[in-house]
């Protein structure tokens, strides 16, 4: 059998002098490729450049701006607070899992409101839910902050706003694909854990729902009234109410 021989042409450097001083690097002819300027002066350019900028450069001490601000501490008054805790999900400084923070239980009836509305509508709406016992869910945070909410939460309710309830859980809002708010939703059976991510693939167990500014009592009524699917939650919730119990 006729074998064709292939050659590959390899450069072969010689030894390089180690750097010392202002010893100038050797390189084998055509080693550089069409790289232009010579790789030696792109090195002395980098070298020059950098001695350059660490003479002229002005390092500055982080600006406080007139604060003493201790993160480690703020977080730990946040968390020192039961209510965050219980928004943020969170046991002892350990986020919960999935399955351990089914936060609803037996809840089958969830007002969803947002901190856009107006301070004496939004008040009026906690206060009636929270005689009913019913939670009152938020999207998320205000601002994306754990601080801006309780901040918007104190200057609604002043002093009383360390007695007020809610709830974030966007999964709600996702589940039964809620745009606008308020809304009244009434659930003929407590929620199922999510099995998709953020309840984005999980369909919404059967219930009735109003939309718009009306007061708890009177949705339910209308709820109970009705012969929609989740009338004997509404009944039950009434019931509850009017008994005291």
């Amino acid at each position: 059998m006729l074998r064709t021989l292939m050659t590959i042409p390899f450069l072969v450097l010689g030894a390089l002098p180690a750097l010392a001083g202002d010893e100038v690097l050797q390189f084998a002819p055509g080693a550089q490729g069409f790289i232009e300027p010579s790789i030696p002066d792109m090195l002395e350019g980098a070298q020059q450049l950098g001695g350059q900028w660490s003479e002229s450069l002005d390092i500055q001490e982080a600006d406080g701006f007139g604060r003493d601000f201790d993160i480690e501490a703020f977080r730990e008054k946040a968390l020192s607070n039961p209510r965050v805790r219980e928004m943020l999900g969170v046991e002892d400084g350990t986020f919960l899992s999935e399955q351990e923070n089914d936060r609803w239980g037996s809840d089958r009836i969830f007002v969803l409101a947002s901190f856009s509305m107006p301070g004496p509508t939004l008040k009026a709406m906690m206060i009636e839910a929270q005689s009913f016992g019913v939670p009152i869910v938020f999207r998320g945070f205000l601002d994306n902050s754990v601080f801006a909410t309780q901040a918007a939460i104190t200057e609604t309710f002043g002093e009383d706003a360390d007695a007020v309830g809610f709830g974030i859980d966007p999964t709600l809002f996702t589940r039964f694909q809620v745009e606008t708010v308020p809304q009244i939703i009434v659930t003929s059976e407590p929620l199922d854990v999510c099995e998709t991510s953020g309840c984005e693939g999980d369909l919404a167990p059967l219930h009735d729902r109003i939309a718009g500014n009306i007061p708890l009592q009177a949705a339910l009524e209308i709820i109970a009234g009705g012969d929609g699917e989740a009338a004997h939650s509404a009944i039950a919730a009434l019931e509850k109410v009017k008994w005291g119990l």
